[in-house]
């Protein structure tokens, strides 16, 4: 149970939620998003570069320089550095994209998953709040988006973002990484944060 545990945590980890949600903003049906496969392909590479490879980098530098015991990050204080790096990580992402390449549900999107960062590394300041269930849930609040603006039937994936976060609080319970209350509130702070967010959009 342990290991599945540990590679459900591994499979859906925070840093690739941004990139699936981009997949299925670009797949959703939205009628403006019909743009050229060039800058569908230099969104992923920005993402892929920004809000993954980049912010995972710096997990083996911190081992190295002994700021982590490994790559679990159970431990509240050991976060603050890691969330700090990525929270500049996901802000140059959303910048060149903004700036480059502007499409203001991509931008939002982008923006928002900066901002939960930040929320995260301020919460972490004082108390320990589930990384991977804020991830999910601010998958699931840009899911939720979808449907109400633009009216797009989006029970199947909505379902299974749901059965992903289950899945996920119950890997994190198993693994000792979290209590329920934390589990929770990081779940509501990504869901609501960017449903709010992204909101924006119709204002």
């Amino acid at each position: 149970m342990t290991q599945f545990a540990k590679f459900i945590s591994f499979l859906f980890h925070p840093v690739f939620m941004p990139l699936v949600g981009l997949i299925i903003i670009f797949n959703s049906g939205v009628y403006f998003m019909d743009v050229p496969v060039e800058y569908k392909r230099f969104v992923y590479l920005v993402v892929g570069l920004c809000h993954i490879l980049l912010p995972l980098s710096i997990l083996p530098v911190l081992i190295y320089l002994k700021h982590l015991r490994n790559y679990s990050l159970d431990i509240r204080r050991e976060r603050l550095i890691p969330l700090f790096f990525t929270t500049i990580c996901f802000y140059i992402g959303y910048y060149f994209v903004s700036k480059l390449a502007p499409v203001r549900l991509i931008n939002l999107f982008l923006f928002s998953s900066t901002v939960v960062i930040f929320i995260l590394l301020f919460v972490s300041l004082f108390w320990k709040i589930s990384i991977h269930m804020t991830g999910i849930g601010g998958l699931t609040g840009m899911i939720l988006f979808l449907s109400f603006t633009y009216g797009i039937d989006s029970t199947i994936v909505l379902s299974f973002s749901i059965f992903v976060a289950g899945l996920i609080a119950t890997s994190r319970l198993a693994l000792q990484s979290h209590s329920i209350l934390q589990l929770t509130a990081g779940y509501l702070t990504g869901l609501l944060s960017v449903f709010v967010l992204m909101m924006q959009i119709i204002l």
